[in-house]
């Protein structure tokens, strides 16, 4: 049974690029951005482009750093099939004030990106998005509910087959490991059986993820200079059906418990 780093496989190229996923995120995107005097925007974990395609159809000017070329490669190829080409490059988004060139208007980091680092890494993320933001510039960014995970300390969920006939069934689980510095890796398997038969494991494992919580996420934006806008449930775009609830309120801090995956909005505050 061999695992194999997601980076490392095709498993991302095609992410959010079905005709499904694009127009939910150029809805959210419409939603979000809409009485905002925005332009230019910058995905600092743009991956292989599925979630930032839709900002250049919507006729905004992107631009896209990541630190896996093999993403950025891809990226440059799903962006060329829509007709665009997008300034792409390598950065650790820690250090995008080094190497981001002229301000933008918008920054945003989609798919869970940041939690790659740790708090001190948040922050200092935040201090290089504020100062190559324009006045008043806006920050978005994704992530899972790392509150409801890190307090449940997962060790299992089980994922939607991805194959299920009489002669085949593909049983795919997001196994957690949690380590003792409160850190977690996640690791993706899929059980392979056939005609009744056992037939293999697949591993993809992801780089660790450091739980980054709500309330150290408010009081990093406001001393790295942003005031919070609001936060979005974004479940119905980035969670499967199995993980769905269907009885909420629509209230954020009221449901706040049984949201998987949320975007956070925040502005550039005037010094």
């Amino acid at each position: 049974m061999a695992q194999i780093l997601i980076y490392d496989t095709a498993a991302l190229y095609n992410q959010n690029m079905d005709e499904s996923a694009q127009q939910k995120f150029q809805d959210l995107y419409e939603a979000l951005f809409t009485g905002y005097d925005i332009k230019t925007i910058h995905d600092c974990s743009i991956g292989a482009g599925g979630t930032t395609l839709p900002l250049a159809k919507i006729g905004y000017i992107v631009s896209g750093s990541d630190l896996n070329e093999n993403l950025l490669n891809r990226a440059k190829i799903n962006f060329h099939a829509y007709g665009y080409a997008p300034k792409l490059f390598i950065s650790d988004f820690r250090e995008i004030d080094k190497i981001l060139g002229e301000n933008v208007d918008c920054i945003i980091s989609t798919g869970n990106s940041l939690p790659h680092v740790d708090l001190c890494g948040f922050k200092k993320f935040l201090s290089a998005a504020h100062s190559k933001l324009n006045d008043n510039g806006l920050l978005f960014f994704d992530i899972r509910n790392w509150d409801v995970l890190a307090h449940e300390r997962a060790i299992i969920h089980i994922i939607d087959p991805r194959i299920m006939t009489s002669d085949e069934h593909q049983s795919t689980y997001l196994l957690f490991n949690w380590h003792d510095n409160g850190s977690v890796t996640f690791s993706f398997v899929t059980s392979v059986d056939k005609k009744g038969k056992h037939e293999h494991h697949d591993v993809i494992a992801c780089p660790v993820y450091y739980p980054l919580l709500r309330n150290d996420i408010i009081k990093a934006l406001s001393d790295a200079g942003f005031a919070l806008v609001k936060y979005i449930d974004l479940d119905d775009i980035w969670m499967s059906k199995g993980f769905l609830i269907n009885d909420k309120t629509g209230n954020f801090d009221a449901d706040f418990d049984v949201i998987n995956w949320y975007g956070v909005l925040a502005q550039k505050v005037a010094p």
